[in-house]
């Protein structure tokens, strides 16, 4: 608990852009009963709103008329610990946000709430097929009904109303006017606990470690038995036991009484890692943004009180209220979904070192492909490098061909989705009964629908991007606004053929496997498919029992599953993403595909992995097809050190996001002048400023800016000066501060 109150007055922590704390004053019914870490209710400027109890006061210099009393408290709800409150005031101070913001972070919503046992949810009130004719109806005039009632029925009504909302990409309101208008209605649907028990099916049988295990193992529990601080990366091979080192280190974590995080990068990851804990384990909770709200209020309940002592999940994981927290691993290191891209803007890897740090805890970074960040990190002594470089239990890494699709001979005078060489290795794999995965991080059928004529694309009307085609759906979508489009029977611009579509999404993919191999069981996993929390499981224990032949994904399947009967492994385009203007495509090109190669041959079976592409010279792509890592990153740091980018420097990202374009172009123009009116030496660049690559979004103009800090001095001015622009948006125009960014785009 924290420290109770001792004084008469309190500095409360708000959830706004403003980089202050304000005083309160404590009403006698509450003297005695807060504590720091306390959630409390208060006025501020004009509406009641809710802030944590950061500081107590004896006396304050602030006018007493002009302070207010705390107007209520929820007693039930424990205080944040005292180490994550200063967790949390140096990630805002990190990130440049406030305090209040930060904590806001630490909690979850739904605890707002008292016994929530059901949630929200959405109902049809008439038949599908009238809800489908109607949808098509509402197509021209009211595209967002339209849209909910079109994934209403694809989602299996009743619905989930978050699921339904974070589908559509809309606000309540329309769903509001459909109710309103007799066509849906609310209901309330029981909550769902059964993630642990798909979780349960997962095991780790405790097993023989092998010598590098073993060194591995010792080297991070010497640190544990000193109780010291320490953070290692553990660089080890796709298949090579990284989960097994991190349950052996936890095993005498937990014996000396401490408690532990464990961070996943993806979701549809967590109830695998979850089960595998959760079968050496019994205190284990699980925190993600998945999860409903009530489900998520009450795991993290159990932690505050001390009933689990181990929490797996996705970044905002990190926030647990661990007690005596002795261990913090962050598996698979390198992905950028440990980036989060509302405010608090931080880097869960990063946090995760800092609250090691703070919590006395030793932090272990584990990835098969470890960011430039981290490897640097350890060749500079900041972290102690531990290798697995072998797979355990006599594996063999996969052997890896590369195919180059410019020599394929065109289909129907288009390039093919497959190749020769992959259909036919596909049709070996199924005739023995081995099961095949093919990657494609593309969702959709087509992300271009393109006119021959006159060579236009269709973009979105709020978004300069192509929309891309949901044959399925029938419709043409923007995977940024979410708005749909019906396919056009001519193009818009000329009015003389009807678009074509280009290019594949996996979509696709599985409509190619379907038509050539109609005897195998396929599936498709992607976030079109994947919409509910159970499908997840669904899917990956249909995968693991063998009912499933071929399964076609998205990277969701590209990391972390471990099934023994993949022998196969296609990406059907490994340059994907190689040629986005961000300096780290290269980098993710190569970590993607070393981590959807290491899928294959993970069992006694003999792996194979095929590579199509259109540009084999590629260096990620080339390095990658060889598992070469330290030939990979010793090139990529040469050309990261010319240029000053990450490892070599700290960057801030500065976005103008306006209605305007003549006014966003204007306040980029003036802020980028300030910096580099401040540029006293060579200490940062300013590059910029420059309309952003996704130039509009959602009828916003953007625009932007890059400091690259080469000192930990520049980089703390930079920060501090640009924190309180973000305070400073309207309706019209927005700030936007990215510390230590990973997407240019």
């Amino acid at each position: 608990m924290g420290a109770r109150d001792k004084g008469r007055y309190v500095e409360v922590a708000l959830n706004i852009p403003v980089f202050r704390e304000f005083t309160y004053s404590i009403p006698e019914e509450l003297q005695g009963r807060l504590a720091l870490g306390s959630q409390v209710t208060v006025w501020f400027h004009g509406r009641r709103t809710k802030g944590f109890v950061v500081r107590f006061l004896e006396h304050t210099d602030v006018p007493k008329e002009r302070i207010r009393g705390i107007l209520a408290f929820d007693p039930h709800l424990p205080p944040l610990p005292p180490r994550l409150l200063l967790f949390a005031k140096r990630l805002a101070e990190t990130y440049a946000c406030s305090w209040g913001a930060a904590l806001e972070a630490a909690l979850p919503g739904s605890l707002k709430r008292k016994n929530v046992r059901t949630v929200q949810g959405v109902d049809l009130v008439m038949t599908q097929d009238e809800a489908l004719e109607l949808s098509e109806e509402l197509e021209e005039k009211r595209e967002k009904q339209a849209r909910i009632l079109r994934h209403l029925l694809e989602l299996c009504p009743p619905v989930p109303l978050r699921t339904l909302l974070q589908r559509c990409g809309v606000s309540k309101s329309p769903v509001d006017t459909l109710v309103r208008q007799g066509v849906l209605k609310m209901v309330r649907l029981p909550l769902e606990d059964e993630f642990l028990e798909q979780s349960k099916r997962e095991v780790a049988p405790r097993h023989e470690l092998s010598e590098a295990q073993e060194r591995a193992v010792d080297k991070v529990l010497a640190s544990v038995a000193c109780g010291e601080n320490r953070t290692f990366l553990l660089h080890g091979v796709t298949g090579s036991g990284k989960t097994e080192v991190y349950l052996r280190i936890l095993e005498e974590v937990r014996e000396k009484g401490r408690g532990a995080i464990i961070l996943v990068p993806e979701i549809s990851l967590t109830p695998q890692t979850c089960g595998r804990f959760l079968s050496r384990f019994p205190d284990v909770a699980v925190l993600h943004s998945s999860l409903t709200d009530a489900t998520r209020a009450r795991q993290w309940l159990r932690v505050a009180r001390g009933d689990a002592r181990i929490v797996v999940g996705a970044r905002s994981a990190l926030f647990a209220p661990v007690k005596d927290l002795g261990l913090i691993v962050v598996d698979e290191e390198h992905e950028s979904s440990f980036k989060q891209q509302q405010v608090p803007r931080y880097h869960a890897r990063e946090m995760a070192v800092l609250r090691g740090e703070l919590e006395n805890a030793v932090v272990v970074l584990g990835s098969a492909t470890p960011s430039l960040e981290s490897w640097q990190r350890a060749q500079d002594g900041f972290y102690e490098l531990v290798e697995l470089p072998k797979r355990v239990g006599g594996g063999r890494m996969p052997r890896v061909l590369v195919e180059d699709m410019r020599r394929e001979k065109p289909y129907k005078g288009r390039p093919p989705v497959i190749s020769k060489r992959l259909e036919i290795l596909m049709s070996e794999r199924l005739r023995v009964r081995e099961q095949v995965l093919l990657f494609l991080n593309r969702r959709g059928y087509s992300p271009v629908l393109f006119c021959n004529l006159c060579g236009e694309t269709l973009q979105c009307p709020n978004c300069e991007v192509s929309m891309t085609w949901h044959s399925a759906r029938g419709r043409l979508v923007c995977h940024y606004c979410m708005r749909e489009m019906r396919h056009p029977d001519v193009c818009p611009t000329c009015k003389a053929s009807r678009p074509v579509t280009l290019g594949a999404g996996t979509e696709r993919v599985e409509d190619w496997v379907r038509r050539r191999f109609p005897e195998a069981v396929v599936a498709r996993m992607d976030s079109d498919t994947m919409a509910r929390r159970e499908m997840y499981e669904k899917v990956l224990g249909a995968f693991r029992e063998r009912q499933i032949d071929i399964l076609i994904g998205t990277q969701m399947i590209a990391k972390g599953l471990d099934f023994p009967d993949v022998t196969l492994v296609g990406v059907v385009a490994a340059d994907v993403g190689l040629f986005q203007p961000d300096f780290r495509a290269s980098e993710r090109t190569f970590q993607l595909l070393a981590q959807v190669a290491g899928r294959a041959g993970r069992g006694e079976k003999e792996g194979l992995v095929l590579f199509q592409t259109m540009n084999p010279a590629s260096p990620a792509i080339e390095k990658a097809s060889r598992m070469d890592y330290r030939g990979f990153v010793e090139e990529e740091r040469t050309h990261r050190r010319m240029l000053f980018y990450p490892p070599f420097s700290r960057l801030v990202r500065i976005i103008v996001e306006s209605l305007d374009a003549q006014e966003g172009r204007k306040r980029i123009d003036a802020l980028t002048g300030e910096l580099r009116a401040l540029q006293p030496s060579e200490d940062f660049d300013v590059l910029g400023p420059a309309v952003a690559p996704l130039a509009r979004i959602r009828n916003r103009y953007r625009f932007h800016s890059l400091v690259k800090c080469r000192t930990q001095e520049s980089f703390v001015e930079i920060r501090r000066r640009l924190a309180p622009f973000e305070a400073k948006k309207t309706r019209k125009l927005r700030f936007l501060i990215d510390v230590d960014p990973v997407s240019m785009l």
